[in-house]
């Protein structure tokens, strides 16, 4: 589902947000280091297994565990997640790739968020920081034109 008015029809069911206007599927901001320490073993592992077959599926699965294990850590159920944005909250909720999006994991005021955009190749790194708390969080989003998901995403920029 990467259709954005469904997307924004799915935001507005979970949260009772009627004034949501944009909403994409963006992941957890990787963390590079770790990325390549996990791929790199689970390469290893599965090249030791299955030879180069196994080299490439054992660096993509220990790179989406690692992936996984990261928003574990930070409290979501997987990496990717809906974020909607409204008039005067940002929305983020689950996004699981069978079903879409099933739960609401916080909506946060817009007026207390510091947003901060960086381009990174066809990516983009969102910084949201909570001003009370100090709390940030990092996301990258995709706005390459081949994306499926890039609408969205483009469309959720744009409108923080």
């Amino acid at each position: 589902m990467s259709n954005i008015n469904e997307l924004i029809a799915k935001a507005t069911a979970l949260s009772g947000d009627a004034t949501v206007t944009a909403a994409g599927i963006f992941a957890l901001k990787d963390d590079y280091l770790k990325l390549a320490g996990w791929g790199m073993g689970g390469g290893i592992v599965g090249n030791a297994v299955a030879g180069t077959f196994g080299d490439a599926v054992g660096s993509a699965a220990a790179m989406h565990l690692q992936r996984n294990e990261a928003a574990q850590e930070k409290g979501f159920d997987g990496y990717r997640v809906l974020v909607a944005v409204g008039v005067t909250q940002i929305h983020l909720f689950d996004w699981v790739t069978t079903t879409g999006a099933t739960k609401l994991y916080y909506s946060i005021e817009r007026a207390s968020v510091e947003v901060s955009i960086k381009k990174f190749g066809v990516s983009r790194h969102v910084y949201l920081k909570n001003i009370t708390s100090g709390e940030t969080l990092a996301l990258q989003g995709n706005v390459s034109p081949i994306s499926s998901v890039s609408n969205g995403d483009k469309a959720v920029l744009k409108a923080l």
